[in-house]
C-alpha cells in the first residue's frame, strides 16, 4: 500500500507475497530474478524440500553434528519411500495438535498423541517409525560411507531414556551450575567463540575467501549498474506475473 509516495505493510498479521509463509517444512524451487516461488514450481516442479523445524543443537559447534546429519537424511529417504495419503482438515488439525504437545511435553513418557482417530504414545509410535528406518539405514550403510545405523540408534536410545534429548542434558547442565536459561546460553556462546577463535584457516583457504568476496562484490556493482525500473512498477509486474 502506497501512502503519500511511502509504501507501508498492509497488517501485520496479511502475508504480502509467499515468502512470508513459514511452516514446519515446505517445497522449494530456485527462483528466477523477481519470479513468484509458486510459479516457479509450477513451471519447473519441486526442486527440494525444505526443513524448518529443526533446532540447531547447543552442544556441537557447528550446530548440527555428523550423526544427526546422517539421521535427518534417512528421515527425508524414510518419509520419501513410504506410502502417504493426502492430509484432510482434520489431519492437518491432528499434526498441529500434536507438534504443540510434542514442544510443551515431549519429554513426558505417558504422552498421548493422535493418529488418524486414534490414541497412541509418542513412546511406541516413535520405537514404531525409527524400526521402520533400520531397513533403510543398512540399506545407506552398505550403500556408502556407513554412520546410518549408528545415527538411528543414538536416536532410538532418546525414546527409551527421555533424559538423552537435547532439552533435558540443556536442564541438567543449568541445574549441575546453578544457571539461568540467559546464562546457560551466554557461557557455551564464548565457549564456541573460542573455539573459532582458535582455528585456523590454511593461506590457500583464506586466499580463495577473499578472491570470492572480491568476485561477489563486483557482481553486486555490475547489478546496480543496471538501469532499474521504478519500484512502483516492479511491484506491478511481480504481482500480475502469471
Amino acid at each position: 500500500m502506497e501512502v503519500d509516495g511511502e509504501y507501508r505493510q498492509l497488517n501485520a498479521n496479511i502475508l504480502q507475497i509467499e515468502n512470508e509463509y513459514y511452516s514446519f517444512i515446505r517445497p522449494k524451487q530456485i527462483t528466477e530474478s523477481g519470479e513468484k516461488p509458486t510459479l516457479s514450481m509450477q513451471r519447473r516442479g519441486v526442486r527440494y524440500v525444505e526443513v524448518r523445524a529443526l533446532d540447531v543443537s547447543v552442544h556441537d559447534p557447528l550446530g548440527v553434528g555428523v550423526a544427526e546429519l546422517k539421521f535427518i537424511e534417512a528421515l527425508l529417504l524414510y518419509c520419501l519411500l513410504s506410502p502417504s495419503a493426502p492430509i484432510d482438515e482434520s489431519g492437518r488439525q491432528e499434526i498441529e495438535s500434536n507438534q504443540t504437545a510434542v514442544a510443551t511435553a515431549g519429554r513426558d513418557p505417558q504422552l498421548m498423541l493422535a493418529d488418524a482417530g486414534r490414541e497412541v504414545s509418542l513412546r511406541d509410535w516413535g520405537r514404531e517409525l525409527l524400526a521402520g528406518m533400520q531397513p533403510l539405514c543398512s540399506w545407506l550403510d552398505r550403500s556408502g560411507e556407513g554412520g546410518f545405523s549408528d545415527a538411528l540408534l543414538v536416536q532410538m536410545a532418546k525414546m527409551e531414556d527421555p533424559s538423552l534429548t537435547p532439552s533435558a542434558r540443556i536442564l541438567a547442565d543449568m541445574r549441575m551450575r546453578d544457571e539461568s536459561f540467559y546464562q546457560f546460553a551466554r557461557r557455551r556462546s564464548v565457549e564456541w567463540a573460542d573455539y573459532f577463535s582458535n582455528q585456523t584457516l590454511s593461506a590457500e583457504v583464506m586466499a580463495d575467501f577473499k578472491a570470492r568476496a572480491a568476485e561477489s562484490l563486483a557482481a553486486q556493482a555490475a547489478l546496480e549498474a543496471e538501469p532499474q525500473l521504478p519500484f512502483g512498477e516492479y511491484l506491478h509486474q511481480y504481482f500480475t506475473q502469471k
